[in-house]
């Protein structure tokens, strides 16, 4: 870890040496326009701001910490952000500004006395170098850094260690929620849409508040790609891709993604379902109807359904109630087929079959394809 001082002066010394610094990931916008002006007036009093954190990895640099402070500075500098006069009133007042604009007050850098703009640019910028560090060691840094800062859910547990993060990210890739949920991911949200699903996979029908989560990826730092668990959601979302196409605005909440992946599990689980996609996806979209106009219809089950799901909660009650209800009414409107009554196999125990016989039906002795 090597630190070093830089300035904001010039287009030939921080701003050029910014050039070849990538954000480690796109930093979620989460400042107000307050937050940017505070930040400013900081830098004009010459207060100190938090170093910059820069991951040094062969040629490049990546900001592990300090996006949007540099990007608030630069913002400024460019005559993009006005000085705010809650926080800089004295400064935009300023006599020597005020001269520099025929009486009235600076608003930007462009307006402010050449005092002042110097003061911006002289402003010594603290910049940590971290050389030698994997990517764990980056995560945690990373969440060690945001601790005095209130992080979403999702960039918490990306902050993690272990495997089970990188499982986590390969998921929220997947085709289901890059193309069929009409959400945009900003500030990794589906990350935490994602673990909640591993967790529920994992561990069955459960409350899901963060603390839950969070104890859980301490606990399961190596769950991988080869895991059961892993094995078993990808599966339920390549059923889910298949079954809507595209984007499906009804699929757009927590509360609704959660409900239908619990029952699209059941079902696969208990139901030869291979060929109720359609059904599926059909019953979906009208019950998601029948829930928003549930008040008109009087129907009781539906109204708590929606109230259930409008909560939002993540308490086992409330995920027991949705699922039930799902369930109930697209097995009483379908009737799909149970698989082999006497014999519901895992996926692993049809697999141990499957090679005990040789790939081979015991009746005819036709070779199979496992599906």
């Amino acid at each position: 870890m090597v630190s070093r001082g830089l300035y904001l002066r010039g287009s030939h010394s921080f701003n050029f040496q910014l050039k070849i610094v990538y954000p480690l990931s796109k930093e979620p916008r989460t400042w107000n326009k307050s937050d940017k002006q505070y930040l400013i007036d900081t830098i004009l009093r010459g207060f100190v701001m938090p170093p910059i954190f820069l991951h040094e990895k062969g040629d490049k640099e990546f900001i592990v910490d300090g996006q949007q402070r540099l990007n608030t500075l630069w913002k400024f500098k460019d005559d993009n952000l006005d000085l705010s006069e809650k926080f800089s009133k004295d400064i935009i007042n300023d006599d020597k500004n005020k001269q520099r604009n025929n009486g009235k007050g600076a608003y930007k850098y462009t307006e402010l006395h050449k005092d002042w703009q110097d003061k911006f640019d002289s402003y010594p910028i603290t910049v940590i170098h971290l050389r030698d560090y994997d990517d764990e060691e980056i995560r945690d840094l990373f969440r060690r850094l945001q601790r005095g800062k209130p992080l979403n859910p999702s960039e918490i547990l990306n902050a993690y260690r272990g495997n089970i993060v990188l499982t986590m990210r390969k998921l929220a890739s997947h085709k289901f929620f890059s193309s069929i949920v009409p959400v945009k991911p900003v500030r990794y949200k589906h990350f935490y849409l994602v673990a909640q699903i591993i967790f529920l996979e994992s561990e069955g029908i459960k409350d899901i508040s963060p603390k839950y989560i969070k104890d859980f990826f301490e606990k399961n730092e190596s769950l991988d790609q080869s895991s059961k668990v892993y094995t078993r959601v990808n599966k339920i979302l390549n059923y889910l891709a298949a079954t809507f196409q595209t984007k499906t605005p009804e699929i757009r909440k927590p509360g609704w993604i959660i409900t239908l992946y619990l029952f699209t599990a059941h079902l696969i689980e208990n139901y030869a379902v291979d060929n109720q996609k359609d059904n599926l996806k059909e019953f979906f979209i009208d019950f998601y109807q029948k829930i928003v106009n549930s008040s008109a219809s009087g129907d009781k089950e539906l109204i708590d359904f929606n109230l259930a799901i409008s909560k939002g909660t993540t308490s086992q009650s409330n995920l027991k109630s949705r699922y039930g209800v799902f369930l109930k009414k697209i097995l009483d409107k379908y009737h799909p087929a149970r698989l082999d009554e006497n014999r519901l196999f895992n996926d692993d125990q049809k697999i141990a079959i499957f090679r005990r016989d040789e790939e081979r039906c015991q009746v005819c002795r036709r070779n199979l394809t496992y599906r």
